[in-house]
């Protein structure tokens, strides 16, 4: 008889554990094309298609808090600024920002890493 009135309050503590945690999806990204500003100029680079990959995890954010695009060691917070693409930025490295974030049609993450006078665009596969 007692595990009936306690049965309630565990089931409501199961649900509501289960959609506190934030939704992370981890993708794998290689570059696209990337680009530095130089002494001598502005240096593109050759993208051969045989680049390590970078993996990536992009966290939810819960209510109004912020979600977080995570790349190696930096946890970058991600804003939208109501352009229809978001930006991320860490504020121990502010060198460094992740910005032009989207989808493509085919589901496909888009962004683009700044770091100092350089840019690279990366394209990322989800992993499953």
């Amino acid at each position: 008889m007692n595990i009936l009135k306690f049965l309630p309050i565990l089931l409501s503590i199961i649900l509501f554990s289960a959609n506190s945690y934030a939704k992370e999806t981890k993708y794998s990204c290689k570059p696209k094309s990337a680009a530095a500003v130089r002494s001598n100029g502005i240096q593109v680079f050759k993208i051969t298609g045989k680049e390590k990959p970078v993996e990536i995890t992009i966290k939810d954010g819960q209510g109004t808090d912020s979600g977080f695009f995570i790349v190696n060691k930096s946890k970058y917070e991600i804003l939208d600024l109501g352009t229809g693409k978001a930006y991320a930025f860490d504020k121990n490295e502010p060198w460094t920002h992740i910005q032009d974030i989207f989808f493509l049609d085919n589901n496909v993450l888009s962004f683009i890493l700044s770091a100092n006078a350089s840019i690279t665009r990366y394209l990322c596969d989800e992993i499953e």
